[in-house]
């Protein structure tokens, strides 16, 4: 029988075991499980003692412990205070075996599984909302970051013009300098957990460069406690209510580096994939301090990089972007998209930058904790549906094909899993198209809602034609609540696609020392995976 007591027993149980660790020796733990299920059981077990089935990357791995997990041990970590360890009759936690974290790894499900069926109860709760929480949490790390379109989306959307200037005068560094210092740190930090402030000259990363980049990486391991607690408690107050163990938020995302405690000048990255996100998605944070003129020149990128990613996998398609239309002194502008097979209109879409909150993720109703994020993909669908109205009316002049589909494109994954959170948003659609008058059942054509990252999946594995066949499929009615991805997979398997074809942009166009590096960064063993990044890992 769950209760709040229960929870507070197994919290506690759960700190008591980070209260019989050293810190930097649990850091390392963590560390060192994340290479053994990383295919990097080399330098796992420099550090580590372990089953040999342990060392598994598979997902469904009796052993397998996952980031999110690992994550949330962090925070959970940094929440217990710190105190000496004292002499008991528990010896310290022996962080250098499997086992260690296999007990800490246990405790936290546990802690887990009787909160959520302590809270999954409530009346008010409804039981399929928990799958977009569960979606939000775990999906975006069996994405990964260790990939080109995660590098060169963001610097191609943050990294350039306004953006790129505001950044540079913030904090006396380029946005491609920051993004240099992270990926060689990423890539010194999968052989080894820690790392110094020890310049590479011969790779072009200077002392100057790392000193400028280490304060947006790193924090103090105090600082880290500090920052997480307040975080959680401003969280909680506008939520309302505790969030869940599983759903906290973590600072990791802001500073995935921690100085060790005792070492000067040494730092520790308990899960490296997590300055790949800082340095790519997390670039938003740098920005948010600006003008709103910051964020339209970042919506009108995304734009743009849709636009070219599209038009460089579809060749056949001419894509233009979003045109005025109407009489003069009433124009209306187009959806930002406009894609046309043999000269007639085939695709139209709504790019949105938005980006998603931490409640509008993890809040037991993401829409009314952060309407007005999910009002913006409303506002895009409501869009749509009023061009194809202008279409029937002969307010806009366009040759359209028999059937045209439409596509609202997000930066970030709004409404994965959650039928009754995509029910929200298309009700809301619905009342803004009441309110403009004039917009038939007709013209509320099936409209996709699918994250960019879908979409270059979907791209690297589809013609034009398999991809208007994966369009057409979404629109049966058995598809429904389904995501783009998986739809398309259906057409893909049906047409034999084969390989995956490869990204279409070079990288050195956005992050200029890509291509001068290179070949250096060959020459350094603890680099040479990460040059190895395939579009469709």
């Amino acid at each position: 029988m769950a209760s709040p007591a229960k929870v507070a027993y197994h919290l506690k149980q759960l700190r008591k075991l980070f209260a019989r660790a050293n810190n930097a020796d649990f850091l390392q733990l963590v560390w060192a499980v994340d290479a053994l299920q990383s295919d990097r059981v080399e330098a796992a077990s420099k550090l580590l003692t372990f089953p040999p089935l342990a060392a598994n990357s598979r997902p469904d791995s009796p052993f397998a412990i996952h980031r999110w997990e690992l994550e949330t041990l962090l925070i959970q970590l940094l929440l217990t205070p710190k105190q000496p360890i004292r002499p008991s009759p528990n010896p310290i936690l022996n962080c250098g075996v499997f086992d260690s974290m296999r007990e800490a790894i246990n405790r936290l499900r546990t802690l887990e599984n009787v909160e959520s069926a302590l809270y999954l109860k409530g009346a008010d709760f409804h039981i399929l909302d928990e799958m977009h929480r569960i979606a939000q949490r775990q999906f975006h790390w069996q994405s990964g970051y260790f990939n080109l379109p995660q590098f060169y989306r963001y610097a191609f959307i943050y990294g350039q013009g306004a953006c790129a200037e505001f950044f540079e005068q913030e904090h006396g560094l380029k946005v491609s300098d920051l993004c240099f210092v992270g990926f060689v740190f990423f890539a010194a930090c999968r052989n080894n957990p820690g790392l110094g402030r020890t310049p590479l000259p011969d790779l072009g990363l200077t002392q100057d460069m790392i000193d400028r980049a280490l304060p947006l990486l790193a924090t103090t391991q105090d600082q880290a406690r500090v920052d997480t607690a307040k975080m959680i408690e401003d969280v909680n107050e506008k939520h309302g209510r505790p969030i869940p163990t599983a759903y906290l938020p973590s600072m990791l995302r802001r500073f995935p580096l921690l100085a060790h405690e005792t070492i000067e000048n040494l730092y520790i990255a308990p899960i490296p994939e997590i300055i790949l996100i800082r340095v790519t998605s997390g670039l938003y944070y740098d920005l948010i301090a600006g003008e709103q003129e910051l964020l339209n020149e970042a919506n009108d990128r995304f734009e743009q990089y849709c636009a070219e990613y599209i038009s460089r996998m579809m060749p056949r398609f001419a894509v233009g972007r979003s045109i005025q239309y109407g009489k003069k002194g009433s124009k209306v502008s187009s959806p930002d998209l406009i894609i046309k097979d043999e000269g007639k209109v085939i695709i139209i879409a709504e790019c949105k930058a938005t980006k998603l909150s931490y409640l509008a993720q993890f809040a037991e109703d993401p829409f009314d904790a952060e309407r007005k994020q999910y009002l913006q993909i409303a506002r895009g669908i409501f869009q749509l549906w009023r061009y194809f109205s202008h279409v029937r009316r002969g307010i806009v002049e366009m040759e359209h094909a028999p059937e045209t589909y439409a596509i609202v494109l997000t930066l970030d994954p709004f409404g994965m899993m959650s039928d009754r959170l995509r029910g929200k948003i298309f009700d809301e659609a619905r009342r803004l198209a009441d309110d403009e008058g004039d917009i038939s059942v007709e013209d509320r054509r099936h409209v996709i809602v699918c994250p960019v990252q879908e979409l270059e999946l979907v791209l690297h594995t589809s013609n034009e034609d398999i991809l208007l066949a994966s369009l057409k499929a979404a629109q049966d009615q058995k598809f429904a609540g389904w995501q783009f991805r998986e739809i398309h997979r259906q057409s893909e398997r049906a047409s034999g696609f084969g390989s995956p074809r490869k990204f279409p942009f070079d990288l050195g166009s956005v992050l200029p020392w890509w291509n001068s590096t290179q070949e250096k960064l060959l020459q350094k063993r603890a680099a040479t995976e990460a040059l190895s990044i395939e579009a469709n890992e």
